[in-house]
């Protein structure tokens, strides 16, 4: 999906967060060289508990579907506790200064760069997307001033929970995407992705979820921090992720796996909701 994947990096992440409040698996071992598996890899703990599926979508079906609503509600709340938890890591402390963009460059115009060279690289392989360029320019001409810096998880989600019997969250999986970033980049990850799911694919979002208020404030008191530029940052959210199914969507076409008339790199929950904010912000 991502023209240049780092196991090592993830690894990395992994190791620096272990004992501390965000729950990670135990590396067992990691693998830099290529002679075993013909790529790097890791072994990790395995972490009993169950993990929301995203295919069949949750709000349609499966077990977190099925919980009551108290505990479908504890179960959302114990993935913002991990995210609060993220966000407040003291990233220079913990090592994790790798991630930080060259001295001197905002986190976020390295990271609109950085993912508008994702978009030029998707399109080498498939088509020009002129929606995202489109977005890309409303999202550099709106950008907030800086503000505080903290860890992101970057794929910060229900279906990267696994959740033990009671409800909380046993660890967090899927550090490909871990960056720095502002506080709230987390919250809109996880906000855009839920509506993704939902919306996005015109399926009714799963009844007693938390409300966006809701789920705001909790975040808020659970993170000491301000969502004030959350607006931003799921447009952001949602671009990003337009970009990633449009990779997705065009190796998914080219390996047969879904028909070309399908035009999977274009119709997709997170294309939706971006046109969503195009339409409402005049992009």
């Amino acid at each position: 999906v991502f023209p240049d994947p780092s196991i090592e990096r993830q690894m990395r992440v992994m190791a620096a967060l272990a004992g501390s409040p965000v729950p990670v698996p135990r590396l067992l071992g990691r693998e830099a060289g290529r002679d075993l598996l013909g790529t790097p890899f890791c072994v990790m703990a395995r972490v009993a508990g169950r993990v929301p599926q995203e295919n069949p979508l949750y709000h349609r079906e499966g077990w977190f579907h099925d919980l009551d609503l108290p505990a479908r509600r504890r179960h959302w709340f114990a993935g913002l506790d991990t995210l609060a938890a993220v966000a407040r890591v003291d990233w220079q402390r913990q090592g994790l200064g790798f991630l930080a963009p060259p001295a001197g460059t905002d986190v976020l115009m390295h990271q609109l760069q950085a993912w508008l060279s994702m978009l030029r690289w998707v399109e080498s392989g498939a088509r020009p997307y002129p929606h995202l360029h489109a977005a890309h320019d409303w999202l550099q001409r709106h950008a907030p001033p800086p503000g505080p810096v903290s860890l992101s998880w970057g794929d910060a989600k229900l279906g990267n929970c696994v959740f033990d019997a009671q409800g909380r969250v046993a660890a967090a999986l899927d550090w490909e995407q871990a960056t720095l970033a502002d506080p709230v980049d987390d919250l809109a990850w996880w906000l855009m992705l839920d509506a993704c799911l939902s919306e996005g694919y015109g399926v009714p979002r799963l009844a007693g979820l938390p409300t966006r208020e809701e789920t705001v404030a909790h975040w808020e008191r659970a993170s000491g921090f301000d969502a004030g530029r959350l607006p931003y940052h799921e447009v952001f959210a949602a671009w990003r992720m337009a970009i990633i199914m449009a990779r997705i969507g065009t190796l998914f076409t080219q390996r047969g796996w879904v028909e070309a008339s399908a035009q999977m790199d274009l119709r997709n929950g997170a294309a939706a909701l971006l046109a969503q904010h195009a339409q409402r912000l005049g992009f």
